[in-house]
C-alpha cells in the first residue's frame, strides 16, 4: 500500500491545477512543456536556441537606438521592465523579448507576462494575484485584441466600458502599490481578409473588426490619459490598412517584421516622451 498523499498534494490533484498553471504563477518544468508540445525537451531547446538567435541579431540595429539610450538612463542597472499582455506580448518574437535582448546588457531585467488569449479582465485579477509582487520599475501594459473578440457577430467579448475600466483600474494599482513607470500600449489592427477568412477562426464564429479595435485603442489613450501616463497608439506603426507582410498567417499577430516595426515605434514615442520632461 502507497503511502497517502500530503493533503495539499491531494487538493491540487482534486481540482486539475496542472491545467491552470500559468495563472497561478507556477513554474513549468523544460521537460514538461515539451510534453505538453508531444516534442523531445532537446528538440524545442534547439528551436528556442534559433529564435533566440534570430532576435539577437534583430537587436544588433537597436542598440544605438536613441529610445534605448534613454531607457538605460531612466532605469539603472538591476531594475525591472514588466511587460503584460495577450499573446501578442507572449510571442517568442515580441517586442518583449527584443527589449529583453536589448536591456540585458544594461543590467536591466525583463520580464514577459503575456499569456495567449487573456482580456483586459485577466490582466486585471493576475495584476493583483502575481504582477504587483513583482515590484516592476517599468511597465508595459498592452491589452484589447482578445477583449475585441466578436463571437458570432455580436458584442464584444469585454465591452469598451469594462475595457478602459480595467486599464484605469490596473494603472492605479501599479501605482497605488510600486513606484513602476507606465506604459500603456493600444491593441494593434488586424488583417481582416486573413484572419476573418481563416477557417478556425470561422469555425469558432468569431471575427474581428479593425473599426472596433480602433475604438478599443481610443479608449485605450484615454485611460493613460486620465492617469497621467504615458499612452502610445500603435496603428500609426501599422497603417489603417494594415500590410499583411508584417503579419503571422493568421492575418491577426504581427510577425517578426511587425514586432521589429512596433518596438521602433515605442521607442521613438518614449524618447520623445522623456525629452520633453
Amino acid at each position: 500500500m502507497t503511502a497517502p498523499l500530503p493533503d495539499v498534494t491531494r487538493f491540487l490533484i482534486d481540482f486539475n491545477v496542472h491545467a491552470v498553471a500559468a495563472a497561478l504563477g507556477l513554474p513549468i518544468p523544460a521537460e514538461a512543456e515539451a510534453l505538453l508540445y508531444g516534442v523531445a525537451a532537446t528538440d524545442l531547446a534547439a528551436y528556442q536556441a534559433e529564435i533566440d538567435a534570430e532576435l539577437a541579431q534583430t537587436a544588433q540595429a537597436f542598440h544605438a537606438h536613441r529610445g534605448i539610450t534613454a531607457l538605460s538612463k531612466l532605469l539603472p542597472s538591476g531594475q525591472r521592465v514588466l511587460c503584460i499582455g495577450d499573446s501578442i506580448t507572449t510571442y517568442r518574437r515580441s517586442y518583449a523579448r527584443l527589449l529583453e535582448h536589448l536591456l540585458a546588457s544594461h543590467g536591466i531585467d525583463v520580464v514577459n507576462r503575456g499569456f495567449s488569449g487573456y482580456t483586459s479582465t485577466h490582466g486585471l485579477e493576475l495584476t493583483y494575484t502575481q504582477f504587483l509582487s513583482l515590484q516592476p520599475d517599468l511597465v508595459f501594459i498592452k491589452y484589447g485584441v482578445n477583449d475585441c473578440k466578436q463571437f458570432g457577430g455580436e458584442q464584444t467579448l469585454v465591452s469598451r466600458a469594462e475595457y478602459e475600466r480595467n486599464l484605469t483600474r490596473i494603472i492605479a494599482a501599479f501605482r497605488q502599490h510600486t513606484q513602476a513607470r507606465i506604459v500603456v500600449l493600444t491593441p494593434t489592427p488586424v488583417v481582416e481578409g486573413v484572419v476573418n477568412a481563416n477557417p478556425d477562426i470561422q469555425a469558432m464564429r468569431l471575427v474581428w473588426s479593425n473599426a472596433v479595435l480602433q475604438q478599443f485603442a481610443d479608449a485605450a489613450l484615454t485611460a493613460a490619459l486620465q492617469a497621467g501616463v504615458l499612452g502610445i497608439d500603435l496603428w500609426p506603426a501599422f497603417g489603417p490598412v494594415p500590410d499583411a507582410a508584417l503579419y503571422c498567417a493568421d492575418g491577426l499577430h504581427p510577425n517578426a517584421a511587425g514586432q521589429t516595426r512596433l518596438l521602433a515605434h515605442v521607442l521613438e514615442r518614449i524618447s520623445d516622451y522623456l525629452q520633453q520632461g
